[in-house]
């Protein structure tokens, strides 16, 4: 069996409001690409905590407006 290397390339792929964003995504958060770990709205619905972790396991919350669009980042193969 031979062994074989995919090529992934990280691209932008939509802007996300709060309330579309699902954990393992991966977005935008300042200058880094980060995973989701955790989502919390208040009781309102205006505000959302979302837990992030980037490629270095520090984590970090960040608070968003439900007006406010998040970067969504996906992997595509290189062909």
């Amino acid at each position: 069996m031979s062994d074989t290397m995919v090529n992934m390339e990280l691209i932008h792929a939509d802007n996300l409001t709060p309330d579309q964003v699902m954990l393992g995504d991966l977005i935008k958060v300042s200058d880094d690409i980060v995973e989701v770990l955790f989502i919390e709205s208040d009781s309102t619905g205006d505000n959302y905590d979302i837990q992030t972790q980037n490629e270095f396991g520090e984590k970090e919350v960040t608070q968003y407006s439900y007006t406010d669009l998040i970067p969504l980042y996906v992997f595509i193969d290189e062909e």
